[in-house]
């Protein structure tokens, strides 16, 4: 299906040495090391790099391209041109990317660069968009919006952003003064765009009244906003920051659920749920027979079930060559727990 941006602008062959042996303990678990019988027949090379197809790196680089583009333009206080962002995006959501095209991006090692951050909240948004039912003009919106609503952080000062220790009143204030710039630079793109700058001003605000920069609560704040809201603080907690590591990919979806409770509309962070999952992409981790594997996708009709890529035997020795299990077409194995990736070093 074809879409205008007019309109958007309107309202195997297996290797026997992969094949690990199977096995039970008395007590019916699953031996150290071993897999239940028949688990060799969902087994196979992973490669992670040559995992996804070149559609899927291609539209990942024009992506991280058009982001480095924007933060030059702002830097140099130059006006942004959507038309080169939203025909990637259209592209992505028409072809079907975008479930490979979250895994890929989640499979690469995160930085504390804005870009690939912009690059994850986008497509993670994209996903849980998709997963509501968006039309693609929905979808071309909502992405476009994730793309570019946080550009008013190119303006705050690098030392404020850096910095290690507390924020003073003052420099929590040119923080969460950002959405506001944000929404004043994409207001220069003229009144086709007004409804991008409103939608980006508001993804800080959150439904329980406690965002800013209006304290607006419920259905005063866009679902598209939301969304992207609710993505771009999980995305942050999984990634380092100056003043903090980094959450572990399951303890970050609990404290969304948990203690960040009511700062979301239930039906997004539901839809949150089905797509990212209790145990996210790139989350390492243990099965019930020891071993130790880094999960590659996930499936929202069997949340804890996903198709984990294998890494360390249940002895903790790393195997000579990784290989991919669907949990799902295993029913003798399952996840006991994460496991925190400095941990495995």
């Amino acid at each position: 299906m074809t879409v205008r941006f007019s309109d958007i602008l309107g309202n195997e062959t297996k290797d026997p040495g992969d094949t690990l042996s199977s096995g039970k303990t008395p007590d019916g678990s699953n031996a150290a090391g071993t897999f239940p019988p028949g688990a060799d027949e969902v087994l196979s090379d992973s490669g992670r790099a040559d995992r996804y197809g070149e559609a899927v790196k291609s539209a990942y680089q024009a992506l991280l391209e058009r982001a480095l583009e924007v933060r030059e333009m702002v830097r140099k206080n130059r006006d942004i041109s959507p038309s080169p962002i939203l025909s990637i995006l259209h592209d992505i959501v028409n072809r079907g990317l975008i479930g490979e095209l979250y895994e890929y991006a989640m499979s690469i090692p995160p930085d504390r660069d804005l870009p690939s951050h912009i690059i994850c909240v986008t497509i993670a948004s994209l996903k849980v968009g998709e997963g509501m039912g968006y039309n693609i003009k929905e979808l071309l919106r909502l992405g476009l919006t994730a793309f570019l609503e946080n550009v008013g952080m190119y303006r705050i000062p690098v030392h404020i952003l850096m910095k290690k220790g507390k924020l003073t009143p003052d420099e929590l204030a040119v923080i969460r003064n950002h959405p506001r710039v944000s929404a004043e630079i994409l207001g220069r793109m003229g009144n086709a765009f007004r409804w991008l700058a409103e939608t980006a001003l508001h993804t800080h605000e959150r439904w329980d009244g406690s965002g800013y920069p209006r304290g607006l609560s419920g259905d005063q704040i866009p679902e598209a906003a939301s969304i992207i809201g609710l993505i771009d603080m999980y995305m942050a907690m999984i990634r380092d920051r100056p003043y903090r590591e980094k959450f572990i990919q399951t303890d970050a979806v609990k404290s969304i659920v948990g203690i960040e409770k009511g700062k979301f509309p239930p039906r997004v962070v539901k839809e949150f749920l089905n797509q990212i999952s209790l145990f996210p992409v790139n989350t390492y981790v243990r099965l019930n027979n020891a071993s130790i594997g880094r999960v590659l996708s996930t499936d929202k009709n069997q949340p804890m079930r996903p198709t984990v890529e294998l890494l360390y035997d249940g002895r903790g020795e790393k195997l000579p060559k990784p290989v991919v299990i669907d949990l799902a077409a295993s029913p003798l194995l399952h996840i006991v727990g994460t496991v925190d990736e400095k941990d495995m070093d």
